[in-house]
This record gives C-alpha cells, sequence and structure tokens, in this order.
C-alpha cells in the first residue's frame, strides 16, 4: 500500500475522532485522550482491512510425500517361501529412502506423521492396512500427489481409490512384495463344548491369494491335538480370492469326570502356505459328560422322545441327548450305541445343558428332576398329564374329551413368523389334550374341537426374568414328523421358531463369557440371575494375577480388561441360587488373522492429481490478526478513560 494511502487514512481517522468528541459529547476537560485512543483505533482498523493477504495466494504444496504401510504383513519375506530375501518393510525403507520425501506418513489402523529420519527401530505391527484416512491427512496437510509404499494388501482399496479422486489426489502405489500363491486359514466354526464320546464336526475356511501358476489341484486341512492329527480332509483348491469350505469330523475322549479344556488347531498340511503366516489357527473346546446344548427326559418309551432328540441336535448348540426313565434310579440314554446310566450321570447332564425337555406326567416326576425344572433358565414341558407343571406356574388338567385339531389364525409368539405358510387344516388331530391355566404369555398354536367353537391353547410360552419356559397340553408332536408335507412343516416350523427363543442367550453356566476373547476389547461376561459375591481374576500363563475384581450383586453383564496379546486363564467364583459355583477356562488373546490371509490386491493405483479449480485446504488466516486485536484493546481504553472523565 502507497504512503498516500497510509495518509489518508491517517487523516481520515483523526478527522472522525475530533468530529465525535468535538460535535457530539459534552465538552469536559481532559477529551484529547479517549479522542486520540478512538483515532488510533479506527486507524488500526482501516489499516488492517487494507493490508495484503498473509499466504500470499495458495500455499505451496508441502513437496514429496510418502504414505508407509506399517501393517503386520509388512514383515513378511518380499517373495513368498524365501527366507534369504528381506521382509516387504526392508525393501519399503529402501524406496523411501530412494525416493527422499519432505514428508511421511505412517498408515495402518491409525495415521502417524514421522521425520523420514526415524525409521530405524520401527517395526510394522498394526492389525489392519487402511488407507483411507492417511489420504485424508496428506491431502489436509496440502499435497497434490503421494506415493504409497505398500505390499498390496489394503483393507480398503476400493473405498481408498474413490476417496482420492474425491479428493483430486494425485496417488502412486510401489509394491515391495513379489507375487506368488499363497493360501491361509481364515476362520473355524466348531462348538465351545462338545460330549466326550460325540461327533464333532468342526468346518475350516480357506482362502487364496497371489499368483494363479504353481497352485496344487488339492489341499490337505488337518485338525490336530497336542501335536497329533485327529482328523483331516480334502478341499479343491479356490481359485485365487476366493474361499472355500471344508469339514472335519472327530470323536473326543474325555477320561475325566470333570470338564477340561483342550486347545485344537487347524492347519494346512504340505506347507500350502510359502510364507507360513496363515496356515494354523487355534481354538478351545471343553469336553465333558454334557455338550452343553439340550437334554430330553422321558418317563415313556414312544416315539416323541426320539425325534424331538433329532430336531434339537440340529437346532441347539452342543446337539441333544436323550434319556429314557426305567426304573428308580436306571436310565437308559438314548440315540446310536445307547446305553445303561445312574442318575447321577442324568443330572450332571441336565446342569451342563442349555435347554431341558421333560416329557412326563407331573405326578410322576422324581423330587430331583422337579427341583432341576424349578431352577432351569430354559424348560420345554410336554403333559402326560394332570397335575402343577414344576417351575412354570401352569396347571394341566383333564384330559378334555374330543379330538382337537390346530386351526388357522395363527397367534402372535416367538414361532408366528414360521408358521405362516404351513396348511394348518392338513394337519391330523391331537386326540388327548390337556387344559393348560393359565395360559402364559403367548400362545403359539391353537386348536379346536371338531374344528369349531372356542379354541384351547395347544402349546403356550411365558418367561420371568432370565428364565424362559414353554408347555405343551399334549405329547403327540410325532405324529405331525411321521407325515410329509404340511404336517412335518408344521412340526419344524413350530420347534424351529419355539426352541430358537427358548435357546437364545442361553447359558448353563451361571457365569460364562459373553464373546470370544479379541485383542483390544474388554473381556465380557455373561450373569445369570441369581448370582451374587462374584470374584473374576485373571492370570497369565505364569499364574501371576493380571486383573481381578468383585462384584457383591453383578448386573447381567460385567466388563473385564483389554488384555496383550498372549495365553491368560480366568478364574470365576460366585454364590448362585444353587450354591457355591467356579469355573475357570483358558484364553488366548492373538494377533488379527485377516492381516496375515493371502488376497488378490489386484492392479497398483495409478490416480492422477486434478488441480484445477480445487478449493485450497490452507487453513492460515487471509488478513492480519493483530491491528484488530489491538483496535479492541483500544477501544476497552477509550471506554474507561470516558467514565474517568464523566462521558457516558
Amino acid at each position: 500500500m502507497s504512503p498516500l494511502l497510509w495518509g489518508v487514512l491517517g487523516l481520515g481517522a483523526v478527522g472522525l475522532a475530533v468530529w465525535a468528541y468535538a460535535a457530539r459529547e459534552e465538552r469536559v476537560p481532559g477529551r484529547a485522550g479517549p479522542a486520540a485512543l478512538r483515532a488510533a483505533a479506527v486507524f488500526l482498523v482501516l489499516g488492517g482491512l487494507a493490508l495484503p493477504s498473509l499466504r500470499g495466494g495458495r500455499a505451496a504444496a508441502p513437496g514429496r510425500v510418502a504414505l508407509l504401510d506399517v501393517s503386520r504383513s509388512m514383515t513378511l519375506p518380499v517373495r513368498p517361501g524365501d527366507p534369504s530375501t528381506h521382509t516387504r518393510f526392508d525393501s519399503a525403507r529402501a524406496e523411501l529412502a530412494a525416493l527422499d520425501p519432505q514428508r511421511v506418513y505412517l498408515f495402518g489402523e491409525q495415521v502417524l506423521p514421522v521425520r523420514p529420519d526415524s525409521l530405524g527401530d520401527l517395526v510394522p505391527q498394526h492389525d489392519r492396512s487402511r488407507l483411507g484416512p492417511a489420504l485424508e491427512a496428506a491431502r489436509l496437510g496440502g499435497a497434490d500427489s503421494v506415493w504409497v509404499i505398500t505390499d498390496g494388501d489394503i483393507a480398503d482399496r476400493l473405498e481408498s481409490e474413490r476417496l482420492a479422486r474425491d479428493l483430486g489426489l494425485g496417488v502412486r502405489e510401489i509394491r515391495v512384495a513379489l507375487p506368488g500363491a499363497r493360501v491361509g486359514l481364515a476362520g473355524a466354526e466348531a462348538p465351545e463344548r462338545a460330549r466326550a464320546g460325540d461327533t464333532v464336526r468342526v468346518i475350516a475356511e480357506v482362502v487364496t491369494g497371489g499368483a494363479a501358476e504353481g497352485w496344487p489341484d488339492s489341499l490337505t486341512i488337518e485338525l490336530r491335538l497336542d501335536d497329533s492329527v485327529v482328523a483331516d480332509a480334502r478341499l479343491a483348491t479356490p481359485a485365487p480370492g476366493r474361499a472355500g469350505r471344508t469339514a472335519l469330523t472327530y470323536v473326543p475322549a474325555g477320561d475325566d469326570e470333570e470338564p477340561v479344556w483342550r486347545r485344537h488347531e487347524l492347519a494346512i498340511a504340505g506347507g500350502a502356505d510359502p510364507a507360513s503366516a496363515s496356515d494354523r489357527l487355534p481354538f478351545w473346546m471343553e469336553i465333558s459328560e454334557s455338550a452343553g446344548g439340550a437334554v430330553v427326559i422321558s418317563s415313556v418309551p414312544d416315539w416323541e422322545a426320539r425325534f424331538l432328540v433329532q430336531a434339537l441336535s440340529r437346532l441347539v448348540l452342543g446337539g441333544a441327548r436323550g434319556y429314557l426313565r426305567l426304573t428308580e434310579g436306571r436310565w437308559l440314554e438314548m440315540g446310536p450305541n445307547p446305553r445303561m446310566v445312574g442318575e447321577s450321570n442324568v443330572r450332571r447332564a441336565i446342569r451342563g445343558s442349555r435347554l431341558l425337555v421333560v416329557q412326563a406326567a407331573p405326578a410322576d416326576i422324581p423330587t430331583w428332576l422337579a427341583g432341576e425344572l424349578r431352577g432351569h433358565a430354559r424348560v420345554l414341558f410336554l403333559a402326560l398329564g394332570e397335575g402343577q407343571a414344576p417351575g412354570t406356574g401352569m396347571r394341566l388338567s383333564g384330559p378334555v374329551p374330543g379330538e382337537w385339531y390346530a386351526m388357522p389364525p395363527v397367534p402372535p409368539s416367538p414361532a408366528s413368523a414360521l408358521l405362516a405358510e404351513p396348511d394348518l387344516e392338513a394337519l391330523p388331530p391331537v386326540r388327548q389334550l390337556y387344559a393348560i391355566d393359565p395360559p402364559g404369555r403367548w400362545t403359539v398354536l391353537s386348536v379346536y374341537r371338531g374344528r369349531r367353537g372356542e379354541g384351547r391353547p395347544l402349546l403356550v410360552a411365558d418367561e420371568r426374568g432370565d428364565r424362559r419356559w414353554a408347555v405343551s397340553g399334549a405329547s403327540e408332536w410325532w405324529r405331525w414328523a411321521l407325515r410329509a408335507g404340511s404336517p412335518r412343516r408344521v412340526y419344524e416350523a413350530t420347534l424351529s421358531g419355539l426352541i430358537g427363543w427358548l435357546a437364545e442367550d442361553a447359558s448353563p453356566q451361571l457365569a460364562s463369557l459373553a464373546e470370544p476373547p479379541v485383542a483390544g476389547r474388554p473381556l465380557s461376561w455373561r450373569i445369570r440371575p441369581g448370582a451374587t459375591e462374584l470374584r473374576v481374576e485373571v492370570v497369565d500363563e505364569n499364574g501371576a494375577e493380571v486383573w481381578s475384581r468383585s462384584w457383591e450383586a453383578p448386573e447381567a453383564r460385567v466388563m473385564g480388561p483389554a488384555l496383550d496379546l498372549g495365553r491368560y486363564e480366568t478364574r470365576l467364583t460366585a454364590t448362585g441360587p444353587d450354591g457355591p459355583f467356579a469355573s475357570s477356562r483358558p484364553i488366548e488373546i492373538g494377533p488379527d488373522p485377516r492381516e496375515m490371509l493371502p488376497g488378490a490386491a489386484g492392479a497398483p493405483l495409478r490416480i492422477p492429481a486434478v488441480i484445477a479449480g480445487r478449493p485450497s485446504l490452507d487453513g492460515r488466516s487471509p488478513r492480519p490478526v493483530w491491528p484488530f486485536a489491538l483496535a479492541i484493546g483500544l477501544l476497552c481504553c477509550e471506554w474507561a478513560w470516558r467514565h474517568r472523565i464523566g462521558l457516558r
């Protein structure tokens, strides 16, 4: 700005202050001081508006910017299966030195800006490789284009490509991993608890990636226990970038009376993964006399229990086991290999089960079984006579004479969605029906005598707190299961809906882990109502206490610590409705397996920068701030001076 303009601004500010104090203010002594302060403040405001922008146009880009992948997959060899080569991160550092960038952003699960000369001791350890946040950080820093140094295993590749184009940011991806065929275990589906002597089914999921050349026609998946192979299965090799599944079965042995946790491991045989990064997947399984599934107790040798065991084996996690009462203290365990067992075996199975199903007349139930019905969290009772159904608050009376037929409409219940399509009128009649009083919260199915008149509930359900139960006024469901078509569909739909609701969130333990342990996520335990004086301890593999806490009256879920990688043991003690309770189980916290899995990386990113028409993201002020701040201070001083000399 020219000196002439500065002079004009100064004269204007002085003239405005003189006019204000000479013509508009009272003529009191001492007005010259406040007038001078106002003149200076007006000059600073006008001068600040006339000053040029501090940024001087659009800010220059920060020069060469590099984004460096620091996920765990960068610790793998450059060429899979060749231990003589450097790791991918060693090659990345060499590329970085050749590029000589002025700014470096590390990316993985989070983004971190660093100096290019501070990477000497860095070890890649992030469990995910997310590029999008790093692109945003570089763009906010003023970058027009970036180099991305990575092995190609980017978790959000498609999203990052769209984001870079939206930002107008140029991207050039530099790969530090040579192509090679790899295969990895992506997951395992196995029951957490299994019964000794039963067949256990484990599902293994395999993914492939890398080059398509050199693949074997099939892979062998092994299930190992204590370094011994207990089962194996062959799997056709999936195409690169795709997944395949196979099932392995074995029969766990159990000589211990108490449940025991055993570490199992899925493995790919024959070194199919040259990097050996994801060819093993461990999991824990508790082997006991009870699988934690459903237990069916019957007092009559008919078809009902046999069909129920088959259906519940499919519907309840942990399968189902049936017991037929012969005489006092003598029971027949149903199944492919029936055997005689004692009352203690039945009690042990009931106390470890998620669902208890009893087919009996209330008057014919042993005292101890009635107590189990009252204390069990999930109960299905099928009436064979009149009396009080233990633990449900419902009384059965009858039988009511006549033939009773199921008819629409279907009442609202946990199974109503599955019963909307089958033809209820095709069902055979119920010949022996017991009246249920009170009917409960839901009526799952209603039946009508001779298809006319007022309906009566055939199957009802209710809940109170954490307990759920269902009562059937008849024990002839097997007659529906025997028939094809609509009767079979109604049988399966009724059981699927009702059992799904009964077994939901059911745990045979007073306290159990609510979710599988994951690195970085706090542990949580599900606590059944009635538990008091709960204490939880976490110890490491050397027996040293890592964390502990006590609750006098715990809530339905309690939270624990977020553990580091390693093996631990959790120990729980509590007082429940049935007395003292104690349990322990191992916990293995491993890194996220997804980061080391092979995948179809696709072509490296090549995105040109788009500069024209793009708004600047420079956050600096276009005008200097200090003249306005000083003007505000002078106006405050003027106000104080005016009051001192008697002006308002």
